[in-house]
Parts: structure tokens; sequence; C-alpha cells
């Protein structure tokens, strides 16, 4: 497995680092480290830097490495362009498995929120993208225990559930899926308009709970009210270390995009949020 971060020496990449010391350490993973110079004012083609110019990265390199522990660490300097330009490129180009972004550091600690490169890599990155709540690096954090995924019976949902199930396994995590209940809606008929009845909440979450590897012990829950601050409600409430959401359900395959949910679920979760790409 290939993880790519981002590091510029802001808090927010240093929140990166330490969510990607936690999974890198539970999956086994290589450790990509990124970052890109800029060169001025003017919007010019990035490049890779050459060892004579790389230098000026190298106390960002040498911080990441002490963050990152005794992993397997490679480095990248590039100069120009914008950083989620090239981290969206480079990932593609390396067939990167996850891409760790941090949050901007402003709005309450403890939120994920996005920033600029995480919201220019959630609308169309190539894998999946991972973002650190603010502050996550104030201290050490070991692997994941709680891991809650929103789940709503589409294939992007499964998607999730499935990379989640592959997580939990690796952390000896137990699984949450959380179900919003749909409310009735009123749509025309032939007889004027009528209530629209959305599928059960109850049996999806059952199925899913039921899909899990049993030796993660799932569980199963269905919220009501808004899905996105519902679902940010219940993570807080159980105390989970990840929550595991899936992409929109239109737009290119094998792209990360936001939906309404994730969107919300993004501005709103009390811990790291992993979004998995739409696939074929």
């Amino acid at each position: 497995m290939n993880v790519l971060v981002g590091f510029d020496g802001s808090d927010g990449g240093r929140d990166a680092l330490e969510l990607t010391r936690v999974l890198a350490e539970a999956m086994g993973a290589r450790v990509l480290v990124v970052t890109v110079l800029p060169y001025g004012p003017l919007p010019i083609p990035y490049e890779i830097l050459a060892d004579e110019e790389a230098e000026r990265a190298q106390p960002l390199f040498d911080e990441a490495r002490e963050r990152l522990g005794g992993l397997e660490v490679e480095t990248r300097a590039f100069g120009g362009g914008s950083p989620a330009g090239v981290i969206n490129d480079l990932a593609e180009r390396e067939a990167v498995d996850t891409i760790v972004v941090g949050s901007p550091h402003r709005g309450p600690v403890g939120r994920t929120l996005i920033g600029s490169v995480a919201d220019g890599l959630l609308h169309g990155a190539p894998c999946e993208v991972l973002t650190a709540p603010r502050g996550y690096a104030g201290e050490e954090h070991g692997p994941f225990r709680t891991i809650a995924v929103a789940f709503d019976d589409t294939e992007e949902a499964k998607a999730a559930l499935k990379r989640a199930e592959a997580i939990a396994l690796a952390c000896r995590a137990t699984i949450v899926v959380y179900t919003v209940a749909a409310p009735v809606a009123v749509v025309p008929g032939a007889a004027g308009y009528t209530p629209a009845i959305p599928p059960e909440a109850g049996p999806i979450v059952t199925q899913a709970v039921k899909s899990v590897d049993e030796r993660l012990a799932a569980t199963g829950r269905v919220l009501s009210g808004q899905p996105g601050p519902a679902l940010a409600e219940a993570c807080e409430e159980a105390g989970a270390d990840l929550v595991v959401s899936g992409s929109r359900g239109y737009g290119p395959l094998a792209r990360v995009f936001l939906g309404s949910v994730s969107t919300q679920l993004m501005h709103k979760a009390p811990c790291p949020v992993l979004v998995v790409p739409r696939l074929g």
C-alpha cells in the first residue's frame, strides 16, 4: 500500500503526518512525503526540483521522517504549480492508494474541515482521500479502535464499508454502521401528489452488519435528522476514531467526488474522515 502526504511545515501538515503514521503503521504502507515550494506570485507549471534546489525542503523532510517514526519514507520536492494539482498528478502517476491531508487551522479544535488543498483533491482525486481534524498532532494516537461507516445501500456505500472492513481487520477495530432514515417525500403522480415511501432503514443496517467479517463484531444504528450532522453527532457519541464515507453516485469512475452528505460530514466530523472513490 502506498500513502502520499503533503507537508509544508504548517500545523495542518503535522496533523496529516500523525494521521499518516497511524494508517501506515496499521496497514504496513510505504509513505511518500511531498512538498511544493512556491516559485513566485505568478502561476507557472510545476517541476521536480534538482538536488541543489531541493535542499530548501530538507528541513521539512527531516521533520516529516521524525514524526513518521520508523516507517519507510520517500520524499519529493516540487517547485511551481499548486499543491493540490501536484499531489493529484503524482498520485495518478505513482498508483497511490491513499492521500492524507490536514484541515485548515481555523474553526474548532478536533473538527475536520475542508481547506483549499483538500477541496481540490476531494473533487477528482484518483484514490481515497483521508483528512485529519485540526489539532490531531497534539497527541500520539494508537491504532483505530472504532470505525464508523456512513451507509445507504448504494454501491458507493458498499465500497466504503469494504474499505472500512479492511482497515478494521488490520487494526483489530470494531465497525459501527450508520444509516440515516430518509423522510417521506411527496412526488407528483396520476392522482395528484402522493408520498414516496423510502426504503426502510432498519433492514438496510441489518444486512450491512451481516455482510461484515464476524471477527469485527460490527453493530449498526438507524439515525434520524439531517444526514451530515446526525452522522457527526453519532460518531462523537461512539468515540469513533475514523469515519468512512463513499463518494457521490455520479461523476467519473475511480474518482473521489464529494456529495452533499460527505461534504456536511467533512465539515462537522469529530474524527478523521476517509472518502472512498466511486468504483466501476
